[in-house]
């Protein structure tokens, strides 16, 4: 709080450079845009753990199909001021998706191969 004033003298595209590395570094080892980048892969290029040899193309883009529509339903919430104030109740809304909707379609085993294990 003590150092906001001296935030004056960075210029912005200092800040933005800044955001932007340190997004750029996050996206490396995200399972969710890996799985998007790899979803029109051939399968024999893509490595010997990759969850597309235990589930098989198909599931393995259900999976991240469900993900993109839950993402864009956050996003589309978000953007509704009106309503935007109940976003945390969304998040909830997530978890109890995962944790009694994504087991009906996948099996314990899938999950994990997903890097989306249940907690325990």
């Amino acid at each position: 709080i003590f150092l906001l004033p001296l935030l004056t003298f960075l210029p912005i595209p200092v800040v933005s450079g800044v955001f932007l590395f340190l997004g750029r570094k996050l996206m490396t080892g995200n399972h969710f845009l890996k799985r998007i980048l790899d979803s029109s892969a051939e399968k024999n290029r893509l490595p010997g753990n990759h969850p597309i040899h235990v589930l098989g193309r198909k599931k393995m883009n259900l999976f991240t199909g469900i993900q993109i529509l839950c993402l864009a339903g956050l996003w589309t919430f978000k953007q509704n001021s009106a309503i935007s104030i109940f976003f945390p109740s969304v998040i909830g809304l997530l978890m109890a998706i995962r944790a009694f909707v994504l087991p009906k379609i996948f099996t314990e085993d899938e999950l994990i191969a997903l890097g989306d294990p249940a907690p325990r």
